[in-house]
């Protein structure tokens, strides 16, 4: 089917559209549809009830969870700006509340038209998922071929990382290496959903999180017992700016300190809100950042964005606040 004038309630969605040449339909998006640069100049029709800028982890968390004890909302939307775009089709989500606009925000936008335009709704949990996800945008839209032409090409580079470590020597399979991703400093979150695929795909042992699980709440202990080789920390939705300045106040943690990925100085910060907290085409980047962070001899010449990851102890604190919208106990879509 073809339509005129679609509202993203995802950035994900939103990137998947510019990726498969629909741009140019897309009349609305939300503070978070930062990429590609375009979606920059699409009327924003949803913003954040607070600002998250200057708010720790700590201070971001708390803030979510008082709105939810007072059913108050996370986001708010412009109404003159809906009705002005009048969309024939909403892409949204219902997996996370807090992570994107969630049910109530599109029943306020039933409300706000007077008529209830196609909602395609996108909930992926694993990698399979994101894909497929590409491939219902494409089937609704009416470009089903370019959608299958991105998954393709994102499905090869996979599979080129996947026959990379299959052709690999053997003192690279000697040993699989067990590794906690971190999706929230304070309090300490597992990542959840497609991360510990992500893993997996790079031949890694993902530590308590599961694939397709929703991330959850960990203690220093559950990491001490687990014994991770690597440590990559990724706060959902955190630039890596803002991700290394959130990461250096775990040094003030002995038993933290006392991690052997800590002690080796095998502990990482990379860039979630690019490429891990986001199930979109750049997931696939994640992966490839991640077997740069496992296996930097064998990826040595795999090339990936700047600066996308660090190691903890190159972290240099400073004054630059790049805080995203909330922090998700699921990840955000």
């Amino acid at each position: 089917m073809k339509y005129d004038k679609i509202i993203s309630f995802l950035p994900s969605a939103t990137e998947i559209l510019f990726e498969i040449g629909l741009g140019d339909t897309l009349k609305g998006v939300t503070h978070e549809c930062t990429y590609p640069f375009k979606a920059s100049d699409k009327p924003q029709i949803i913003s954040p009830s607070f600002d998250a800028n200057g708010l720790n982890s700590v201070e971001i968390d708390k803030k979510i969870r008082d709105l939810s004890i007072n059913k108050k909302p996370v986001f708010i939307i412009d109404s003159k700006k809906v009705k002005e775009i009048k969309p024939d089709l909403i892409i949204s989500q219902n997996l996370c509340e807090v992570c994107a606009p969630f049910s109530r925000e599109i029943q306020q936008v039933f409300s706000i038209l007077g008529y209830k335009p196609r909602n395609l709704e996108l909930n992926p949990k694993n990698v399979c998922d994101i894909f497929e996800s590409i491939i219902i945008i494409g089937q609704e839209t009416g470009n089903i071929e370019k959608a299958q032409q991105l998954v393709n090409k994102l499905t090869k580079r996979i599979d080129w990382v996947r026959q990379k470590l299959e052709n690999s020597d053997m003192e690279n399979k000697s040993k699989k290496q067990k590794i906690i991703c971190l999706e929230w400093v304070s309090p300490l979150y597992i990542a959840g959903h497609w991360v510990p695929q992500m893993v997996e795909l790079v031949d890694g042992i993902n530590g308590i999180g599961k694939i397709g699980e929703m991330s959850k709440i960990i203690s220093i202990d559950d990491i001490v017992k687990f014994d991770p080789d690597k440590i990559i920390i990724m706060p959902c939705g955190f630039d890596i700016k803002k991700t290394c300045k959130e990461a250096m106040d775990l040094n003030k943690d002995k038993r933290w300190n006392s991690l052997k990925a800590v002690k080796m100085q095998k502990t990482y910060v990379v860039d979630a809100n690019s490429y891990f907290s986001k199930p979109s085409p750049r997931i696939v980047t994640g992966i490839e950042i991640l077997a740069k962070i496992l296996h930097p001899d064998l990826f040595e010449e795999l090339k990936i964005p700047s600066d996308c990851y660090r190691k903890l102890e190159n972290c240099q604190p400073d004054n630059v606040m790049s805080s995203p919208l909330t922090h998700d106990p699921n990840t955000a879509l």
